[in-house]
C-alpha cells in the first residue's frame, strides 16, 4: 500500500530493475481482472485475433504455389484455384478483422469504464488529509490523461500485440519450414536488430515516464491557473501566470521531443535492416535459383514473407511506445488505488440511526501533521443533546478544526470524541454523516438547479418537499425571484448565483436533509444583514430538538445560544450563555465591546 505520507501518491523510484518489472506485471494482472467479467467475449475476439494472422499469412504462401506449380507448369486450372483461394483468404482476412475490431473496443470500453468507476470511487473513499496534501491537478490528471493511455493500450494495443507476435512467430516458422539455410542468411540481420531495440527500450522507458509525469504538470498548472482566474485578473497577474504555464508546456514538449528523437533513430534503422535482409535474401537466393537448388517461388515467398518479418518488428516496437506511456499511466492509476483512506473515512460497526446527538470531547488534542504545533490543545467538552452551542473567538484559535473533528474529516492526535457516549470511531462514518448537517463558510454548490441542490441527499423527493425547508427558513421568496425560480441553473460550484444566494441554498440543502447534529461554520458571513436577521430568527424555531455547533465572528448571531463557547490558541477559555459572560469581563466581554465599537464607530 501507498504509504499514509507521501504527498504524491506515487511508487518510488527503485534501481533494482527486477523489482521494477515485478511491479509491472502486478499491475498487468490488476488491470486483466477488470476483463474477466467479459472473458467470453474477449476469447472470442482472441479467435478472431488469430483467423486474421492466419489468413495474412497465407498469400505469400499461394503467391509460391501460383509461381512453381501454375505459371512454371503452365497449369492455368491450378493458377485459378489459387487465385480462388488467394481472394478467399482475403475476403475472410476482412470479415474477422471486422470482428476483432469491434470484440477489441467492446472490450476495452467496458474495462476502461470500469476502472474509471473503481477509481472515483476510491477517490471518493479517501479522508480530507488526501486532497488536503495532493495537488487537485494531478488528481484529475489520473482520470482523464492516465485513463486515456490505458484506453490506447486496450482498444489499440493488445489488438496489435497478439496479431502482430503471431504473425511475426508464424512467418518465421513457415520460412524455415520452406528452407533453412535462406531463412538463416534472413535472419543474419537480427543480432543487430535485437541490440537496437533493447537500448531503445530503456531509453523509451525513462522517456514516457517524463511524458506522463509533465503531462500531470500541465494539468495542474492549467487547474490552478483556471479555478484562480479572478484573482489572476484582479492582482494582474495574467503575464506571470501565463510565464508559468509556458514553463511547465515546455517541458512537456522537450520530454515528447525526446521519445520523437528515440523513434526517428530506431524505426527508420529497423526499415534499413529490411533493406539489408531483402538484398542477402536476392543475393544468395538469386545464386541458388541460378543453380536449380532453388525455386522462383520460394524466392519470391520468402521476400513476401519479409514484409510479415519486419513489419511487426517496426509495429511492436512502435507498441512499445504506447506500452511504456501505458504503463507510467497504470502505475499512477494503481498508486492512487493503493493509497488507504485515512482512519477518518474507516467504517465502523454502529449505525447512527436515531441518534440522539449528544458530542463529547474528551482531552481532545490534534495538528494536521507530525511536524505541525497543535491546533487543539486538550480540549474536554460536554454538548448534550439538542443544545444550541456557539463558538467564538479569534483567527486561528481552532474552531473550525473542532467542528471538522465533529464530522470526523479528521482524527484527533490524542483523546477521543464520543456521540451518544460512543467513540466516534466505532460509527460507519458514511452512515453517521447523513445524520450530520455542515453549512460551511464558502459553500459548493453541484451543476444543476437550486431545486437540484437543495434535494442533495434525496434527489428523488418531490418539490413540495424540497421547498419546505426554504419556507421555514424565511427565503422562500428569494428563491422565487431568481431568474427561473427554483428551476434556475447554478451552473458549475453555483457561479450563476452570488454569494449570498449559494450560502443560503446551501442551508436549505442541510435542513432538507433533516440532521439531528447541525454544524454553521460562519454560514450567515455571505448574506446582507436583512436575510440573516431572518435567517436567525427562524432558526430558533428549527433548531429545536438538533444538537448545533455555531462557529461564528459576529458575536450578534450567537446572542440567542444555549451556551457559548470561547476559544484561544486551541483552549476553551470560557464557557456560558451570553449575559453571563459579559458579567464576567473576560475574553467574551472583550471581544462583543471590540465588534460594538467597530460597528459604533470612534466616538
Amino acid at each position: 500500500m501507498t504509504p499514509r505520507g507521501d504527498p504524491r501518491g506515487e511508487l518510488p523510484e527503485d534501481p533494482r530493475s527486477g523489482l521494477r518489472v515485478w511491479l509491472n506485471r502486478r499491475h498487468v494482472l490488476r488491470l486483466a481482472a477488470f476483463g474477466w467479467a467479459y472473458r467470453w467475449q474477449a476469447l472470442g475476439s482472441m479467435v478472431a485475433m488469430l483467423a486474421v494472422t492466419a489468413t495474412g499469412l497465407t498469400g505469400p504462401y499461394l503467391l509460391r504455389l501460383a509461381i512453381d506449380k501454375g505459371i512454371a507448369g503452365k497449369d492455368l486450372s491450378y493458377l485459378g484455384w489459387v487465385a480462388a483461394l488467394y481472394l478467399l483468404a482475403g475476403m475472410l482476412g476482412a470479415v474477422f478483422h471486422g470482428v476483432q475490431t469491434y470484440g477489441v473496443n467492446w472490450v476495452g470500453q467496458r474495462v476502461i469504464r470500469d476502472l474509471r468507476d473503481r477509481l472515483f470511487r476510491h477517490l471518493t473513499s479517501l479522508d480530507i488529509d488526501y486532497y488536503s496534501r495532493q495537488r487537485a491537478g494531478w488528481i484529475i490528471s489520473r482520470l482523464t490523461n492516465d485513463i486515456e493511455a490505458l484506453e490506447t493500450l486496450l482498444v489499440d494495443g493488445v489488438a496489435q500485440l497478439v496479431v502482430n507476435s503471431l504473425t511475426l512467430t508464424g512467418a518465421v516458422i513457415i520460412l524455415f519450414g520452406m528452407d533453412w539455410r535462406l531463412a538463416v542468411v534472413t535472419m543474419a540481420v537480427m543480432p543487430v536488430l535485437l541490440l537496437g531495440t533493447a537500448v531503445f527500450r530503456v531509453k523509451a522507458q525513462k522517456a514516457y515516464r517524463r511524458v506522463r509525469s509533465a503531462v500531470a504538470d500541465v494539468t495542474v498548472s492549467l487547474q490552478e491557473s483556471l479555478s484562480g482566474i479572478r484573482v489572476i485578473q484582479a492582482f494582474r497577474r495574467e503575464e506571470r501566470n501565463m510565464q508559468a504555464f509556458s514553463a511547465v508546456n515546455d517541458v512537456n514538449r522537450k520530454a515528447n521531443l525526446d521519445t520523437v528523437y528515440l523513434s526517428g533513430v530506431y524505426f527508420p534503422s529497423v526499415e534499413f535492416l529490411s533493406a539489408v535482409s531483402t538484398g542477402l535474401i536476392l543475393l544468395y537466393g538469386g545464386s541458388r535459383v541460378a543453380d536449380g537448388d532453388l525455386t522462383v517461388g520460394i524466392l519470391a515467398a520468402f521476400i513476401g514473407y519479409l514484409s510479415s518479418f519486419f513489419d511487426p518488428v517496426e509495429s511492436l516496437s512502435e507498441l512499445y511506445n504506447t506500452l511504456q506511456s501505458s504503463g507510467a499511466a497504470l502505475e499512477k492509476i494503481m498508486s492512487v488505488l493503493d493509497t488507504e483512506p485515512g482512519d477518518a473515512e474507516l467504517l465502523g460497526a454502529l449505525t447512527a440511526g436515531g441518534i440522539a446527538g449528544a458530542l463529547a470531547c474528551e482531552d481532545v488534542s490534534f495538528s494536521y501533521g507530525a511536524d505541525s504545533e497543535e491546533v487543539l490543545d486538550g480540549v474536554t467538552l460536554s454538548i448534550p443533546a439538542g443544545q444550541r452551542v456557539s463558538l467564538v473567538g479569534p483567527t486561528g484559535a481552532g474552531k473550525s478544526t473542532l467542528a471538522k473533528l465533529f464530522l470526523r474529516f479528521y482524527q484527533p492526535t490524542s483523546g477521543r470524541i464520543t456521540v451518544d457516549g460512543a467513540d466516534l470511531r466505532d460509527y460507519d462514518i458514511r452512515d453517521y454523516r447523513r445524520h450530520v448537517g455542515y453549512v460551511p463558510q464558502e459553500p459548493y454548490l453541484f451543476t444543476g438547479s437550486v431545486l437540484d441542490n437543495i434535494r442533495l441527499a434525496d434527489p428523488q423527493a418531490d418539490r413540495a418537499e424540497a421547498e419546505r425547508p426554504a419556507l421555514e427558513l424565511g427565503v422562500h421568496d428569494l428563491f422565487l425571484a431568481l431568474p427561473a425560480g427554483y428551476d434556475t441553473e447554478v451552473r458549475e460550484r453555483g457561479l450563476a448565483l452570488s454569494a449570498g444566494e449559494r450560502q443560503l441554498v446551501s442551508f436549505a440543502r442541510a435542513f432538507f436533509a433533516k440532521p439531528a447534529v447541525l454544524i454553521l461554520d460562519e454560514a450567515t458571513s455571505s448574506v446582507d444583514p436583512g436575510t440573516e436577521y431572518r435567517i436567525e430568527a427562524a432558526l430558533s424555531r428549527l433548531l429545536e430538538g438538533r444538537t448545533s455547533l455555531v462557529i461564528a465572528h459576529r458575536l450578534s448571531t450567537v446572542e440567542n445560544s444555549d451556551r457559548i463557547l470561547v476559544m484561544e490558541d486551541g483552549r476553551i477559555v470560557e464557557d456560558g450563555d451570553h449575559h453571563s459572560l459579559l458579567a464576567a469581563g473576560g475574553p467574551y466581554a472583550r471581544l462583543y465591546r471590540s465588534q460594538l465599537r467597530s460597528v459604533e464607530g470612534p466616538a
